[in-house]
């Protein structure tokens, strides 16, 4: 097609034929098609259809398009045939719009902006969504079975007051082997004896319903029925008694035996396989209820201190422990709570989080999966009610008593159940003082001070000295005039000097000289930190007028006083 084209193009755009009918056109045509005129263009139009191409048929300069127009559009699934004329109330309004009739836009938002409310119809019919629901009943009589004479089929009928139509649905029983479902499609039901057909005065509970050769017994309704025909002057029976199917009782009792009756226990939950299968096959696999409660209670934890007390025992104690209940799922942990310098290696957990059993000696055994499901109901486990202060709970064979509770778990008691939590109970134990060892007797080796520091440090330390209290009484020496206590004459008249320094609290004493006493005057006690009889240091409270003071096994009684230390004293 290239080539034929190619080379019909050089007949009229290239050099003017040598040969031409008749009908040739006198004037040639331009080289190039810029530069053909409006009369050129025509002239070779009808020049084109005059003469055609022998074997090619008639000569086009452009090819068309000659295949089918689509006329079948799939909008949103459905099959929409755009040759058929549109609406014609939107056709006008477009083509008013427009001013042309041919232009108007069927796109989904301009051609549903023009359908207002007014095109659309108001009508309702009354009634159209109330339904009333029966439920019935219908004897099949059973041949050649020697285990039953009949069979009772539950059906449900529904009765539509828009326009009193009937519908039956029987119920499905499972290997039933019956077609059940519809059993009567809706529609207007005729009385026997052409009397009209039912309407909602001719059905009520109690009554016998023929049909179609059938006899159906109503026996019961929904409280949505009752109230309507309450609310119309009409009170229906109270519900009726079924009588009783033994064959369907028998099939129960047969089923209860295989394991086929839905929610029975037969002594051995779900394990975790059959319930991953049943959540497949579409069972929830978690229950409403506990997943609500998750969500309300996440992250709420009552937490209560505990003790248990086994120093009846060898080697028995009293523990602290701390217990969390956490409310999103009623689980339990325990934590021990370390004691400093115990002698005991800290066991963070006495109970890992878990539902803990009350009775939990006969509950675990080796064919339950307790991480699964629950062995029992939700009472065979401790739970918040049974949580208070002042309680006893059985942690496998051990007695834990909850003695105090903390501020978050006192107010959600006293908020959400009422009652105010007993004060702590906490038992107590003796205190014993603690026993200090005595420091082992002066070495002589320097002071007392550098001695001790070699008993508190491993390396001993300069004693520390206050700088302060020295620097303020530096050269403040307090002197008394003393007599020594003895029961010996030449003993007793013996006069002393005792100074005492301020600075350091250190102690010295004198001894003038008396004539004819026979005793050498001089220093009597080196100066230095002299202790008492009980071992502690002499301060200055120590040395007061008429008071005494011992001094390597000698006494002595301070009777006088310079005019300093009387003034340093408040006595003067």
């Amino acid at each position: 097609m290239a080539s034929m084209e190619s080379k019909h193009s050089k007949v009229h755009l290239g050099a003017t034929p040598q040969r031409h009918s008749a009908t040739t056109p006198p004037a040639a045509f331009p080289r190039h098609p810029r530069h053909l005129t409006l009369q050129a263009v025509m002239a070779e139009h009808v020049f084109q259809k005059s003469n055609p191409i022998l074997g090619r048929g008639n000569y086009h300069a452009k090819v068309g398009n000659d295949g089918k127009q689509q006329k079948f559009k799939i909008v949103e699934g459905m099959r929409i045939d755009s040759s058929l004329p549109q609406s014609p109330s939107i056709l006008a309004t477009r083509a008013d719009k427009r001013g042309d009739p041919d232009r108007f836009s069927t796109t989904a938002r301009e051609f549903g902006s023009e359908l207002t409310m007014k095109d659309e119809s108001v009508f309702a019919p009354a009634n159209v969504t109330k339904v009333l629901r029966f439920y019935a009943f219908f004897e099949e009589t059973v041949d050649e079975s020697p285990s039953e004479l009949f069979r009772l089929r539950k059906s449900m009928i529904l009765l539509y007051l828009t326009d009193d139509t009937i519908e039956i649905i029987e119920n499905k029983v499972a290997n039933s082997g019956l077609p059940q479902g519809t059993f009567l499609k809706r529609g207007k039901l005729q009385k026997p004896n052409n009397g009209g057909h039912y309407k909602m005065e001719d059905i009520y509970v109690g009554m016998h319903f023929p049909i179609y050769g059938r006899i159906f017994k109503l026996y019961s309704c929904d409280a949505w029925t009752r109230a309507y025909y309450s609310e119309h002057g009409m009170d229906l029976h109270p519900d009726i008694d079924i009588p009783k199917d033994e064959y369907t009782l028998s099939r129960q009792e047969i089923a209860k035996l295989c394991g086929g009756e839905v929610g029975h226990f037969y002594g051995k939950k779900n394990s975790a396989l059959k319930t991953f299968m049943e959540a497949t096959l579409g069972n929830h696999g978690l229950q409403s209820m506990k997943k609500k409660k998750f969500l309300e209670n996440c992250r709420k934890v009552l937490n209560f201190k505990c003790e248990y007390d086994d120093r009846d025992k060898l080697y028995g104690d009293l523990m602290a422990y701390s217990l969390n209940y956490f409310l999103e799922d009623d689980t339990i942990e325990i934590k021990e709570v370390e004691k400093p310098n115990s002698g005991r290696d800290p066991f963070p957990l006495l109970l890992s989080r878990c539902r803990l059993l009350k009775q939990w000696e006969g509950a675990i055994h080796d064919e339950q999966d307790r991480g699964v499901e629950e062995p029992t109901g939700r009472s065979a486990y401790f739970n918040e009610e049974d949580l208070y202060v002042g309680a006893v709970i059985n942690v496998f064979s051990r007695p834990v008593k909850l003695v105090d509770a903390d501020v978050y778990t006192r107010k959600y008691y006293a908020d959400t159940w009422g009652v105010q939590l007993a004060p702590p109970m906490y038992h107590e134990e003796p205190r014993q003082e603690k026993k200090k060892p005595d420091p082992p007797p002066y070495t002589g080796y320097g002071t007392e001070e550098d001695s001790l520091g070699s008993v508190t440090h491993l390396v001993p330390k300069v004693p520390k000295k206050d700088f302060i209290k020295m620097s303020e009484n530096d050269r403040k020496v307090l002197r008394f005039s003393a007599k020594m206590v003895s029961t010996r004459r030449e003993q007793a008249a013996r006069q002393f000097i005792v100074a005492f320094y301020l600075a350091d609290d250190t102690v010295s004493i004198y001894e003038p000289e008396q004539r004819n006493s026979g005793i050498v005057s001089g220093k009597f006690l080196e100066r230095g930190p002299h202790k008492k009889p009980d071992g502690a240091r002499y301060r200055l409270e120590d040395f007061q007028l008429s008071s005494r003071v011992i001094f390597n096994a000698y006494e002595f009684q301070i009777h006088d006083a310079d005019d300093y230390t009387k003034k340093y004293l408040g006595l003067l």
